[in-house]
């Protein structure tokens, strides 16, 4: 069974489980123990990986905001493989692919300070592992 579909149908029956207002952050770690548990460690390519991060960021523009962003990854040695922002009536949002392969700190402790970060600097700051966000958002 592919990595994305493993993935999906566990996220599908959290969701079953739980009820659709379950929080986000709550399904998304209790997909990554579940997963982890079931000892899947191959990565296709097409499923997305989980050596990647999307990041995406939304609030009112200001100067900064990439910059405080792509200081969190530059300190945690993380790569920018793709990145894409865009201003609309004063509304920011950016969408960031993060290669985490040479991180320092674990996924969670990454967005942990990208969440800080955000506050910081005004603005949501959501991040989730590439591999994870496929799967979530083919429900």
């Amino acid at each position: 069974m592919a990595n994305e579909d493993l993935i999906y149908r566990i996220t599908r029956a959290v969701y079953d489980r739980l009820g659709s207002t379950v929080d986000d952050t709550t399904v998304e770690q209790l997909v990554t123990d579940i997963y982890k548990q079931v000892g899947e460690t191959r990565v296709d390519s097409t499923d997305g990986s989980s050596s990647r991060m999307i990041i995406s960021v939304f609030g009112l523009d200001h100067p900064g905001i990439v910059a405080g962003v792509s200081q969190i990854l530059a300190e945690a040695r993380c790569s920018i493989i793709d990145i894409n922002q865009t201003v609309v009536q004063g509304k920011f949002a950016m969408v960031i692919i993060a290669d985490t392969t040479r991180a320092r700190e674990s996924t969670a402790e990454l967005k942990d300070r990208l969440r800080d970060e955000g506050q910081k600097l005004g603005v949501r700051i959501y991040a989730q592992r590439e591999d994870l966000f496929n799967a979530m958002h083919r429900i």
